[in-house]
């Protein structure tokens, strides 16, 4: 999905599908594995929310594919 977002294919429900995926997973997986990856994502979100957004706008405007 970030991917998706920085390619300029994003959708604004993307963030909120991220950050829902990772906090189900963090503290409720048995394996710590888990929790390491669902933070960084979460971290993404929390600190650049805006970006994420601000691209995802910039490339609905514009009608483009490509970033």
């Amino acid at each position: 999905m970030v991917k998706r977002i920085q390619e300029g294919e994003g959708r604004p429900e993307d963030i909120e599908l991220l950050d829902s995926v990772s906090v189900n997973i963090m503290g409720r997986t048995i394996c710590a594995l888990g929790d390491a990856a669902a933070m960084p994502v979460r971290a993404m979100i929390k600190h650049f929310r805006h970006e994420f957004e601000a691209k995802i706008a910039a490339a609905a405007k514009s009608g483009s594919t490509a970033a």
